[in-house]
């Protein structure tokens, strides 16, 4: 009987190293019992940049021209284009109003067809 006193308390024992053994063996078991905080990643960490700088030759570049003074040529061939494409807007808008009043002659047609 003794001796299976003994038994037991050797098998506790044993079974007791085996677990902390296998607990040890865990990284982040180590890490707890230590009390190791984890290690933060750069992965959002928001690279500072340095701040703007205006170029060293920005003085010499050449400034926009202006728009209202244009000179008579481009301005008279300006007023050319858009009495060329107003003339064309007339001209569909005509096509359109002859399609329309086709289209309007149509419609009555199929209406007295249905009518009858």
């Amino acid at each position: 009987m003794n001796f299976f006193l003994k038994l037991k308390g050797m098998i506790k024992k044993f079974f007791l190293l085996l677990l902390i053994i296998s607990l040890y063996s865990c990284q982040s078991v180590k890490d707890a019992l230590s009390g190791k905080k984890y290690e933060s990643s750069d992965e959002f960490l928001v690279i500072k940049k340095n701040p703007l700088v205006l170029p060293p030759d920005f003085n010499e570049l050449p400034e926009p021209e202006d728009s209202v003074s244009m000179s008579r040529e481009e301005s008279i061939e300006a007023e050319i284009d858009d009495i060329v494409s107003s003339m064309k807007s007339e001209k569909n808008l005509e096509i359109e109003v002859k399609n329309s009043t086709s289209n309007s002659s149509t419609e009555d047609f199929v209406l007295d067809q249905i009518k009858n």
